[in-house]
């Protein structure tokens, strides 16, 4: 087993060539997601749009501006990038967790966003070849959640655990956050000011992140507590439910202004992170 993972390691390792552009690519075209839904929230807040944005409204929004296709096509490659990034990340354990149980977790964790955004990439190829249409909003997470749940009662204790997985996953980040400091951003060398300006701004982006995160599992959670798919909110729901809060203005302004501080954060692991496939 040691043997084999060795192996596996210096086949990784020879490939750097091209790990460490498609991780960068990655983390640019993440940053930039992460971004225009922060933008989105923004003019939807201000009445500018009708609903917050989501990763299909990124997408469908890059497609109709001038040279759609070509915009449209680099981020599917970073796009392609993160997800295989990710994938690397769970197999390879390129960030030293480990196989004890929460070792483990992480790393499927890894290989569960690293899926994700594969499929997010391929729902913008469909948009590209003009096969297949993509929908806004919480209506594909709502029809995949009653599909679930019209197998068997029993299915409702799977939306439960992965809203509390949800949960997890956030308190884990926030508490990351502040316990890792400058690590955070894994830097290549050192540049001080720079660094530490980098660090705060991805503190305030994860944690806004983490946030938006809790919501989508606490709605998740309650879905599975009564059965009902209609409960579940995806991002945009879970923005838009923030809006209906007291106050909710100026709720949602602050969580787009950490999303747009996650989607910088991003930008500056593109620039500065170490890309270890050992």
């Amino acid at each position: 087993m040691q043997s084999a993972k060795r192996q596996g390691k210096k086949l990784i390792n020879r490939s750097r060539s091209w790990i460490d552009p498609l991780a960068r690519m990655g983390y640019v075209a993440k940053g930039i997601v992460y971004m225009m839904i922060g933008i989105m929230a923004v003019r939807f807040a201000f009445g500018e749009r009708n609903q917050p944005g989501d990763f299909s409204s990124v997408l469908l929004k890059l497609f109709s501006e001038p040279f759609g296709r070509i915009l449209l096509a680099s981020l599917t490659i970073g796009l392609i990038g993160y997800g295989l990034w990710c994938l690397i990340q769970a197999v390879m354990d390129t960030e030293n967790k480990g196989t004890n149980v929460f070792g483990i977790f992480i790393r499927i964790f890894y290989a569960g966003v690293g899926v994700i955004y594969l499929a997010i990439a391929w729902d913008a190829i469909q948009l590209l070849t003009n096969t297949s249409t993509i929908k806004e909003g919480d209506r594909p997470e709502r029809q995949l959640t009653a599909e679930l749940f019209a197998l068997s009662a029993w299915t409702r204790w799977i939306a439960i655990v992965a809203g509390l997985g949800f949960l997890g996953f956030c308190i884990y980040e926030i508490r990351r956050v502040y316990v890792e400091g400058i690590e955070i951003l894994r830097p290549e060398g050192r540049k001080q000011i720079i660094d530490v300006i980098a660090m705060h701004i991805g503190q305030i982006g994860i944690t806004a992140r983490a946030l938006l995160f809790a919501l989508i599992g606490i709605f998740l959670a309650w879905s599975g507590i009564t059965f009902d798919p209609n409960k579940v909110r995806g991002i945009s729901g879970a923005l838009l439910e923030l809006r209906r809060q007291t106050h909710g203005t100026y709720w949602l302004i602050a969580m787009a202004l950490g999303l747009g501080a996650y989607g910088i954060y991003m930008w500056v692991l593109a620039w500065r992170r170490r890309i270890q496939p050992l």
